[in-house]
């Protein structure tokens, strides 16, 4: 302001001045933004990435870090083996399938455990009147939310990734009806898929990818299929892989057996529509009778009751 009180004498050129500053500098912070989602969501630079093998994930994975860990796992991890085994899948579901997957969550669980207590520690004891039931109170409640919130946000993760993939798997079905009645064999039919859906489903086509892996890793096509639903957690692909396995095993069709699941998947989707929307009218009913209802009867029934007071 006193540098513009030196340049600019008039009070309006001021103003103009002050405003131009600020829109330049929202404007150019609007852009970095931009620019910055850009390059984040950019499908050609995550695709580049991808193909080149520039995974975060396995970098932080391959440093010594999570030897460290490794060697003090006995304090965070817990030693009961369903409990890690449970966790483990909840893992895979939420598509962690690092070797050390297991050993983070529960590493960052412990420094959750640590950090949040400490934290608010810091903070109440800057704010003056409060008594030492403050302190243990916000202690004890950070120190379950440190506890519970990794496992509230694996929920979260899992359901979000099991949506997208069960969206994403009926177009990858019929693309692999059409390559197997176009006469490919199953894993060529599933190799094809994977490369035309890299971009518009890459939670899928990195589960397929997986696959094709361990099939060229001499893995059976019915223990690779088995595997992916172990991974990802969705009824349909496990229905998929018991039709696909029972074709095998009586020596029918595996492409006209693809094509009446997926009939029967688009069918269950159908329905699933249906049902859906016969619930919309039941679902309606609170906020008809809560917002809509009170506002008619006002406009209704207020002019008379104006009116019946003036008389």
């Amino acid at each position: 302001m006193q540098l513009l009180t030196r340049l600019v004498q008039d009070q309006k050129d001021k103003e103009f001045a002050l405003i131009a500053i600020v829109f330049t500098a929202i404007f150019m912070l609007a852009f970095a933004f931009m620019s910055l989602l850009d390059k984040f969501f950019d499908p050609v630079r995550s695709r580049f990435k991808r193909e080149t093998g520039v995974d975060a994930l396995s970098s932080f994975e391959s440093d010594t870090f999570s030897e460290k860990l490794r060697k003090h796992n006995n304090i965070f991890v817990p030693a009961s083996k369903a409990l890690l085994q449970r966790t483990t899948k909840r893992l895979h579901y939420a598509g962690f399938h690092g070797r050390n997957s297991l050993l983070h969550y529960y590493a960052l669980r412990m420094l959750l455990m640590i950090l949040l207590p400490f934290l608010t520690l810091i903070i109440i004891g800057l704010i003056p009147g409060l008594k030492g039931h403050d302190f243990v109170n916000g202690i004890l409640i950070t120190l379950i939310l440190g506890f519970l919130l990794p496992s509230f946000v694996l929920d979260r993760l899992i359901i979000k990734r099991q949506k997208v993939i069960k969206r994403s798997f009926p177009d990858a079905l019929d693309m692999i009806v059409i390559c197997s009645e176009a006469g490919l064999s199953l894993d060529a039919a599933i190799q094809k898929v994977t490369m035309e859906i890299m971009i518009s489903h890459p939670q899928l086509a990195d589960e397929l990818n997986i696959v094709i892996a361990e099939t060229r890793a001499g893995i059976e096509r019915h223990n690779a299929l088995q595997r992916l639903v172990e991974r990802t957690g969705v009824e349909d692909i496990r229905g998929l892989v018991s039709t696909i396995s029972q074709s095998m095993r009586f020596g029918t069709s595996v492409a006209e057996t693809l094509r009446i699941f997926s009939e029967e998947l688009r069918d269950k989707r159908t329905q699933a529509a249906e049902e859906t929307a016969a619930k919309i009218g039941l679902k309606l009913i609170f906020p008809l009778s809560m917002c809509l209802l009170p506002a008619f009867l006002i406009v209704v029934l207020a002019p008379m009751i104006i009116v019946f007071k003036s008389i």
